[in-house]
């Protein structure tokens, strides 16, 4: 999990390629206030079960007001957008207006669609594939624009929102090392 304070919304980068992760973070995002909307890039893995495809949709539904719904660079044997337009499938099934639902398979593009839409006070969740292509992505969007903006100081400290109460299933795993704090992939991911 990296989160990026320096434009006038925020963004948080995770691989989340799971239920059990999506549902983590989806939990992590409830704890922060936005002032703006909450968006979400969201994928699951070609190679996954169709059921479990759906689940990550399922979880999301509830805790975004946009979804960008995307594939990985690698299909793992499923169409062009396949992964995508099932996500998509499953949020309207699960109550989300279609006016609030966009598809878009490409990563890169998708992340740049968040990023674009984003306004002040919005929450930005980008659940990514290649991480490291994602973050630089991230911290280099609308470099020249990020410094015409009106000015706006860096919080001397980030707020993190109140974690009281907040717990993750005892079967996960939590990793921290030099690359920072994140949730293990189970085996197989």
């Amino acid at each position: 999990m990296n989160i990026y304070n320096e434009y006038p919304f925020r963004v948080i980068l995770d691989y989340a390629h799971n239920a059990a992760a999506v549902k983590a973070m989806c939990g992590l995002v409830d704890r922060f206030e936005p002032d703006g909307r909450r968006i979400v890039v969201l994928a699951a893995p070609g190679d996954r079960r169709d059921e479990d495809i759906r689940e990550i949709a399922a979880i999301a539904a509830g805790h975004f007001d946009h979804f960008i719904c995307r594939c990985d660079d690698n299909r793992r044997g499923r169409g062009p957008d396949e992964v995508a337009v099932m996500l998509r499938e499953t949020l309207l099934e699960n109550g989300i207006d279609g006016d609030r639902i966009e598809v878009v398979p490409d990563e890169q593009e998708a992340t740049d669609r968040a990023l674009r839409m984003a306004g002040p006070g919005d929450l930005v969740l980008v659940l990514a594939d290649n991480t490291k292509r994602s973050w630089k992505q991230i911290i280099y969007f609308d470099a020249d624009a990020k410094r015409d903006k009106v000015a706006r100081k860096a919080p001397a400290s980030v707020d993190l929102p109140d974690t009281a109460g907040f717990s993750l299933d005892d079967d996960i795993e939590i990793i921290s090392d030099e690359r920072g704090v994140r949730i293990a992939r189970e085996a197989g991911d």
